[in-house]
């Protein structure tokens, strides 16, 4: 050892440092999935029905995200009341639950072309519109073309209904299963269980 130099024992936990590089993000978002959750607010819904459907829809982005999703919602009735985008980080999502009211009535149509344009506008392994309705389409022919478009552009419809005349309505724009399967179908009694049980058709599909 040269003079003057004086050796040194260095004690500490071993750390690993690994940089993850620019691209990290953006790859975990091709293979992660995005969902849009569509929550009927017209007038039929009011009072305990409301509320019961947003614990059920809080659940649902609280099962979507640790499943890896980047969560949106959509509130419906004959037309898109309100919209956030899907993001990683709910908090607007559940935000927007709060503001939650009930007016109006049905159409289906602008909450699946809204779905649209957010899905396809992020990078995910799976795209998915869950919705939720406690009514009809509205104009049953135009909901199922625009639905069938989604199909086309890869992105998944879940669909859960209020009853079985809106579960067989919803039913038809879903591409979920078998269509000889009984649609997913809620009662007053099963309302939150029935919309959260929608996230377990995420992880399927990926």
């Amino acid at each position: 050892m040269a003079a003057g130099w004086t050796r040194r024992t260095f004690d500490s936990d071993g750390v690993t440092e690994h940089p993850t590089g620019p691209h990290l993000q953006r790859l975990r978002e091709r293979s992660g999935g995005a969902v849009v959750l569509a929550l009927d607010v017209s007038g039929s819904m009011t009072g305990d029905r409301i509320a019961t459907a947003v614990i059920g829809c809080r659940r649902f982005i609280d099962e979507a995200v640790g499943a890896g999703y980047r969560v949106g919602l959509t509130l419906w009735h004959h037309g898109v009341a309100d919209s956030v985008a899907p993001a990683a980080d709910p908090a607007e999502a559940r935000k927007l639950l709060d503001r939650a009211r009930t007016n109006g009535g049905n159409d289906l149509v602008p909450c699946l072309e809204l779905a649209q344009r957010q899905l396809m506008a992020v990078e995910a392994a799976d795209r998915v519109l869950a919705v939720f309705g406690d009514g009809d389409l509205g104009n049953r022919q135009r909901s199922e073309a625009k639905a069938a478009e989604l199909s086309r552009d890869g992105i998944r419809i879940l669909t859960c209904g209020l009853g079985e005349g809106s579960a067989q309505a919803l039913a038809a724009v879903s591409t979920e299963g078998d269509e000889r399967a009984a649609p997913r179908t809620a009662s007053d009694a099963t309302l939150a269980d029935s919309i959260a049980a929608m996230a377990r058709g995420l992880t399927r599909g990926r």
